[in-house]
């Protein structure tokens, strides 16, 4: 359930192995996040980044925001932005600058719980759905309907 965006220089779109990241990022989230279900990540190129401040302000940047459900510690949270940090520098390439492994890119990822949450369509239960379409089929809810509502409450969905 983990909602991922990406940030990132349009000067990295060359050599930022975006479907590698997204791949690694999922299995990264699930292990040390202990979520469930799929990642959904975006990516976005920006068409412009500065870097102000610095001797260089054409410096490439990247930027990750990890969304989560609320219910994880401070420190599983801390954990797992400097594990997606790492694993960002691993996969600009090394058109990126300096050694290959994003040196040269101001790097940056921030993990923080969703403040509030909605889905459209949630995923059923098989028998969630079967209830669900005995309920419309009838026009009316049955026993078997109400354990699935149950059933999806239990679920989180």
């Amino acid at each position: 359930m983990p909602h991922v965006t990406v940030d990132y220089s349009p000067g990295l779109a060359g050599t930022f192995d975006r479907h590698a990241f997204a791949a690694a990022l999922h299995t990264l989230v699930v292990e040390a996040a202990g979520s469930q279900g799929t990642c959904k990540v975006f990516f976005r190129a920006a068409t412009e980044t500065y870097v102000m401040g610095s001797e260089d302000e054409g410096t490439p940047v990247a930027h990750v925001e990890v969304a989560l459900l609320p219910g994880r510690s401070e420190g599983t949270l801390a954990r797992l932005s400097a594990k997606v940090l790492e694993l960002l520098r691993t996969h600009l390439g090394p058109g990126a600058g300096g050694d290959g492994i994003g040196c040269g890119v101001v790097c940056s990822v921030e993990v923080r719980p969703l403040a509030a949450y909605s889905l459209y369509p949630t995923r059923l239960t098989a028998r969630a759905g079967a209830a669900l379409r005995s309920w419309t089929r009838s026009g009316r809810r049955s026993r078997a309907s109400g354990a699935a509502r149950g059933a999806r409450c239990r679920a989180g969905r």
